[in-house]
C-alpha cells in the first residue's frame, strides 16, 4: 500500500520542527546552562562547540527516533 503524500508531509514537518528546536542557538544556550558543569556545549552567544554540536546531533537522533515509534497513522 503506497504511503499517503499527506503522511509524508506530516513527518517532514515534524522533522523540520524538531530540527529547528534542537539546532536553535537559544537551545544551545539553555543546554549550556544545564550541562555546562559537565561539557562545554556553546559560547555565550549560543554558537555551538564541536562537543555541543555532537551532543545536539545525538539528541536530534533520539527525539526523531522516538517520534517514529509513535503509533502509525492509518
Amino acid at each position: 500500500m503506497p504511503v499517503n503524500i499527506y503522511l509524508k508531509a506530516k513527518y517532514a514537518f515534524y522533522s523540520t520542527l524538531i530540527f529547528f528546536l534542537i539546532a536553535n542557538p537559544e537551545t544551545f544556550k539553555m543546554t549550556q546552562r544545564v550541562f555546562g558543569w559537565l561539557l562545554t556545549i556553546a559560547d555565550a552567544g549560543g554558537c555551538p562547540t564541536a562537543t555541543g554540536f555532537f551532543f545536539h546531533t545525538l539528541v536530534f537522533f533520539f527525539v526523531l527516533w522516538g517520534v517514529m515509534l509513535f503509533p502509525r497513522d492509518q
